[in-house]
């Protein structure tokens, strides 16, 4: 995606050589001396039979093949002219951002192959994708074009197809590019508040990747739905895919990208045309609709237009612009969705900006879009304080920003192209994906301290929810140094009932000083219905440990401060992990290296709105550091981040939460924290608590 001002695509991938197996050969005409002709037959001295699995095209020599069986991490792209065999890799290495589409060829195996077919299908054209499709003998081809369908039409009508080759067996695939996916039997996903920290790419990672960068600070992967100018393909984009990582705990932001400006710097795109601007945004509204159900993102559904950065020097591409979103926005009303537009800070952000709340545009009803991604790559993960767009506008979990460009991250050993981004408007998530399956965690300390030598009692209490077993058992797991008696007993699961577990805990008289979990284990015939941990922290004469990381409680209201101070103890943090301290709070913020947790409404409200305008000594301007809902990590995920306890349930969170921090592990079943109020802007507590 585009940054704050306008930026070209990458350019075309450098020509490759050629892969020759025995499912894929490539013959070249005598001569190559012409260059390819813009239209027309693509047969000719300068060009190229391709044959896949018996079915054969002949495109120009120009073009590059690539064998994906041999070249699993090959990106499918379509905005370079090349010729794509066999199915795309599980992790193609593809980067953030690509787009624009040309002549190109993706030729797949169906699952179905024929014993001899005299010709491949006629092809079928998706207009608003710039798509043709066409099949043959055990292949499905997708076929994409720029501004000339007539000249991939013609090297799709001289195709041939003959008896299918034995490279092997026949396997299905994702759907291709733009192509809509069968209709799902995943429940829709609905449209959610969103918060935190997310990240986009051009194709979607792997379920093995999405699982591996749970270890990192995002919770949120925007989901490309298509368009005429998303030059990537969906790999491993399905419904099954989407339902399955959504049971991680991952929600989404779905895009598309349709015709862009007419001043746009994307080199091939396809544009608006200004004389038919509401008309064209309209049907990217259908086309998108129809897309995203397939999919399961169902009604109410924020849909993102990726509107890449355009030259701001022609008022009239500007207008065009602000004519089609409009007709965007009113078409995904219209068929129960809401809008959301993607977009440089500098060009259509800051056009729009320009009309925010108006009824009129041009003579015609305008309508604004329900949410704003703007990009604008400072770096700064905030959502507030852009020089484009007043705090005013879009004000209320109605932002997204990309505040980073493409760039490669490693998490869990798999590495991935992507922009970052910092959440605060509409996503898309499965309901009830974090809904508790067994019994659920009440109260009672899951952290003690003893000396080494010494014993402690532990206390943990379940509750039953609807659909666990009535009875079960559980099972403590101690590591060596420390004895647990009694060591496990039975539990009820009773939908509505509590449970209490109590144990003793003693640790060896030479065991070093430390922090050790107890992992409980709840069962039921043999099967594990639940899990969760008790911290207990070994220390010489009642002293603090050391943190592997800086973790900060901070708290703006004397109760809040008290539930922080007993957290700490309870896990042997340093007294100075503890402030009632704002401006210490948004110091230990700025600087990246603490991981800070706000106990309490007034802390929370305090760093993301700061409404009671306590001062800062960090200099910072623009919004306040942002709030992020809990997710695994070892580390301070970074400036500006910080941790929300808040709520009914914030001693248990603050509790939950750090340690999350200590020990990388959840204390609940292995679950995000329940959710947390979104904070408002009013002014609660103080800035400094005695």
């Amino acid at each position: 995606m585009a940054g704050r001002g306008a930026r070209r695509a990458m350019t075309a991938l450098t020509m490759a050589a050629v892969f020759l197996t025995g499912s894929a050969a490539v013959s070249a005409s005598a001569s190559s001396a012409s260059p390819a002709r813009p239209s027309g037959p693509a047969s000719g001295p300068a060009s190229k039979t391709v044959s896949y699995r018996g079915y054969r095209v002949t495109v120009p020599s120009a073009w590059p093949v690539y064998n994906l069986a041999a070249d699993p991490a090959r990106c499918v792209r379509f905005n370079t002219h090349a010729v794509y065999l066999g199915t795309p890799g599980a992790d193609q290495k593809c980067p953030a951002r690509a787009y624009g589409r040309t002549g190109a060829l993706l030729i797949q195996p169906s699952g179905t192959a024929s014993a001899s077919v005299s010709a491949a299908a006629p092809a079928k054209a998706t207009a608003v994708s710039h798509e043709l499709h066409a099949s043959g003998p055990g292949v499905r081809v997708t076929a994409t074009y720029g501004r000339d369908q007539s000249r991939i039409r013609s090297i799709l009508a001289g195709a041939t197809a003959g008896p299918a080759t034995t490279a092997g067996p026949a396997t299905s695939a994702a759907p291709s590019a733009t192509t809509a996916p069968p209709v799902p039997s995943a429940p829709d996903l609905a449209g959610v508040p969103g918060s935190g920290l997310g990240f986009d790419a051009c194709t979607a990672p792997s379920e093995a990747t999405m699982k591996s960068w749970l270890a990192s600070p995002y919770r949120v992967i925007g989901t490309y739905l298509g368009g005429a100018n998303w030059a990537c393909d969906y790999g491993n984009f399905t419904p099954g895919w989407v339902r399955d990582v959504s049971a991680e705990g991952w929600r989404f932001i779905p895009i598309w990208v349709g015709e862009q400006a007419p001043c746009s710097t994307i080199s091939g795109a396809a544009d608006i045309d200004p004389s038919r601007a509401a008309a064209e945004g309209s049907a990217e509204a259908a086309s998108a609709v129809s897309t995203a159900r397939a999919f399961s993102y169902g009604d109410g559904t924020t849909i993102y237009f990726d509107m890449e950065g355009f030259s701001t020097s022609d008022p009239s591409c500007g207008q065009a612009v602000l004519t089609f979103l409009s007709a965007w926005t009113q078409g995904l009303h219209a068929a129960g969705y809401q809008s959301g537009v993607y977009s440089s800070a500098g060009s259509g952000i800051k056009d729009l900006a320009s009309e925010y709340g108006a009824t009129s545009y041009g003579g015609s009803a305008y309508t604004s879009p329900d949410a704003v991604w703007i990009a604008d790559w400072d770096g700064n993960p905030e959502l507030n304080g852009d020089p484009y767009v007043p705090d005013s506008d879009w004000p209320d979990g109605q932002r997204l920003r990309q505040y980073a460009g493409a760039h490669d991250e490693t998490w869990g050993g798999d590495t991935v192209n992507i922009d970052s981004d910092v959440i605060g408007g509409p996503v898309a998530a499965l309901p009830g994906a974090h809904t508790d399956a067994g019994p659920s965690r009440l109260e009672g300390p899951d952290a003690v301290t003893t000396v080494p030598g010494g014993t402690t009692s532990v206390a943990l209490a379940t509750r039953g929810t609807p659909g666990t077993p009535a009875d079960g058992t559980w099972q403590a797991a101690p590591p060596a140094g420390l004895t647990v008696t009694p060591s496990g007993g039975r539990v009820s699961g009773a939908p509505g009932t509590s449970s209490g577990i109590s144990f003793t805990v003693t640790a060896d008289q030479n065991l070093a000083p430390g922090r050790y979990e107890v992992p409980v284990t709840i069962s039921e015939h043999g099967k594990a219905v639940a899990e969760t941990f008790d911290l207990v922290s070994v220390t010489a004469s009642g002293t603090s440990l050391p943190t592997a990381h800086p973790v900060v409680l901070y708290a703006a209201d004397p109760g809040s401060l008290a539930e922080a101070e007993s957290v700490a103890r309870s896990r042997a943090l340093p007294s100075g992990d503890v402030t009632g301290s704002f401006d210490q709070a948004w110091t230990d913020l700025a600087d990246g290296k603490d991981l800070v947790i706000a106990v309490g409404d007034a802390a929370a409200d305090g760093l993301y709105y700061n409404a009671c305008h306590w001062a800062s000594p960090s200099g910072s301007t623009g919004s306040t550091p942002f709030y992020y809902l809990g997710a695994p990590y070892r580390q301070s995920p970074g400036a500006d981040i910080y941790e929300p306890a808040s709520g009914p349930d914030s001693a248990l969170l603050a509790a939950q939460l750090t340690h999350y921090a200590l020990t990388g592990s959840l204390p609940d079943y292995g679950r995000p924290p329940a959710q947390v109020p979104r904070p408002v802007s009013t002014c609660l507590g103080a800035a400094t608590v005695p």
